[in-house]
């Protein structure tokens, strides 16, 4: 039989927040199912990897006292404040369901009389507009499935300090970030947090037909080693470039921005970013390219998604 357990933070630090996260993929036990419901204040969470610089306005949101973070799952740059509510399903691998996961979500709304429904790759959307967005991280042995509900978010906020593609947007056939996504409250006003909570675990326990559990005990040492390791400025600003030309291309998969630099005409340094969802996609890439002249590549051991990012870098060169 399967448990479910719940637990919920009342810690706004994001770095805390991931470390449980963290914390219960490392843990989860065979039969057990945990959602986890957190939330981070004035916070941007760029995916695994992509290029914080390129995706935020770093220098404006920690002049105003927000926080920069990275996650280990893929996919694009979200704002969280205090009108966001995050919730994490982690499971072991026998168990992970992501069409039953997201009938949670779903269901919790429905009983709160919002209709809302799937669409694109990983997005949650009322009448065409975003208010959640999904992304999945596979081990070992555990799974996870995290994403966003947007209940009450500073829209003004989450636009000066985001760094949306004109690509992303264009391919979405929308003008700005603000035009694409919705509140919760927009479509029930008297909608609160402790309301959206409590529904979300009801609807789990119907579900998973089971009655929640509370997470109780913690490991604090453990926890304290994993805070650091989100925390630390290597995971979370990631590699530094100092020149380059920029490249950046809308795919199927996401998108992608690669900086390279040039020493006659052979690739001296490059960078690949992405908001893809599997974060395995360019493994290996960077270190394949480097050293090599451009018309020299050679793709055929390449999947098909590093060969459509070879092309356009080939694309690129040819236009200098």
């Amino acid at each position: 039989m399967i448990k479910l357990r719940v637990f919920v933070s009342e810690s706004l630090d994001v770095y805390h927040n991931q470390a449980i996260e963290k914390y219960f993929l490392d843990r989860i036990e065979d039969d057990e199912v945990i959602l986890y419901l957190w939330q981070n204040d004035k916070t941007i969470v760029i995916g695994a990897n992509q290029d914080a610089y390129g995706e935020c306005d770093i220098e404006k949101l920690e002049k105003d006292g927000g926080h920069l973070a990275r996650r280990i799952t893929g996919g694009g740059a979200v704002y969280h404040d205090k009108g966001n509510l995050n919730f994490t399903f982690i499971t072991p691998k026998a168990l992970y369901d992501l069409s039953k996961q997201e009938e949670v979500i779903l269901k919790a709304l429905d009983c709160l009389g919002i209709r809302a429904a799937k669409t694109g790759r990983n997005d949650l959307v009322i009448d065409g507009r975003k208010f959640s967005g999904h992304a999945y991280y596979k081990g070992k042995r555990s799974c996870l499935h995290h994403g966003t509900l947007m209940l009450e978010v500073d829209e003004g906020r989450l636009q000066d300090y985001l760094r949306v593609s004109l690509a992303k947007l264009h391919s979405k056939n929308v003008a700005s970030v603000r035009s694409r996504i919705i509140n919760l409250k927009s479509v029930r006003e008297d909608l609160d947090l402790d309301t959206l909570k409590k529904a979300l675990i009801h609807s789990a326990e119907l579900i998973y037909e089971t009655k929640a559990e509370p997470y109780t005990a913690f490991d604090q040492k453990e926890l304290t080693k994993l805070e650091a390791q989100f925390k630390d400025g290597k995971w979370r600003y990631g590699k530094l470039y100092k020149e380059g030309r920029v490249v950046e291309k809308r795919f199927d998969f996401g998108t992608v921005r690669i900086v390279y630099a040039m020493e006659e005409d052979q690739i001296k340094d490059l960078s690949v970013f992405t908001d893809a969802l599997d974060t395995d996609l360019f493994d290996g890439l960077e270190k394949r390219l480097i050293g090599k002249r451009i018309n020299e590549i050679d793709t055929e051991k390449e999947n098909k998604e590093s060969r459509a990012v070879i092309e356009s870098l080939k694309e690129d060169f040819n236009e200098i």
